[in-house]
């Protein structure tokens, strides 16, 4: 009978520690049944012991297959709208990863620094305008809420149209990451006629 290292080792950790005179469980002219008996379970005991020693790597965003991205964002907080399955497995592996780690997406919610990684990660082209006296995630509350400088525009270039996917993209992220406290808006760089909607602000272009 092999010990239960060798018993591992061998792919067979049931058939190969089976008792019996002379190992006659196991020789050649040995009884066929009992590795006929042993072996749905041993491949059943090698295949969960080799999912379980791949956990560390399937739990990296960096090294896991894709299929393990989908569960992986639950795990970082990614559900309802913050997600999309239609993503690229690039732009899901840098979310994941940048949750709780990097960019700290959570921890600096409703900053700029979190509003510009995600644009940049979705490869859109924009600009923040601030406002004199506004810095977003840097700035205290003022005592009354609604005051002018608490007012930050996401510029974009023309070449995104308003029904364009990157511009309904960027008016998603900025309502999901935008600060609670802060009116927004997501417009053009310039005041483009017949392209810019009414009430934009106008931008020297």
């Amino acid at each position: 009978m092999s010990s239960t290292y060798e018993a591992w080792q061998s792919g067979r950790p049931i058939y190969s520690r089976l008792p019996g005179v002379n190992e006659g469980y196991r020789k050649e002219e040995g009884e066929p049944i009992a590795d006929w008996l042993t072996v749905y379970f041993d491949e059943l005991l090698i295949a969960t012991k080799t999912t379980v020693g791949d956990l560390p790597r399937q739990l990296n965003p960096a090294t896991c297959d894709p299929a393990w991205l989908d569960f992986l964002r639950l795990l970082c907080g990614f559900t309802g709208e913050y997600w999309d399955k239609a993503w690229s497995d690039e732009v899901k592996r840098s979310l994941i990863a940048n949750a709780f780690d990097g960019v700290d997406i959570w921890a600096n919610k409703g900053s700029e620094v979190v509003l510009a990684y995600l644009l940049e990660l979705f490869d859109i082209d924009h600009e923040v305008w601030l406002g004199a006296s506004f810095l977003v995630g840097i700035s205290e509350l003022p005592g009354t809420l609604g005051s002018p400088e608490w007012v930050y525009y996401l510029l974009l270039p023309l070449k995104y149209l308003r029904e364009s996917s990157e511009f309904k993209l960027a008016e998603k992220l900025n309502r999901l990451y935008s600060p609670a406290f802060c009116d927004s808006l997501v417009c053009y760089d310039a005041f483009y006629v017949g392209f810019s909607a009414c009430g934009d602000p106008v931008f020297e272009a």
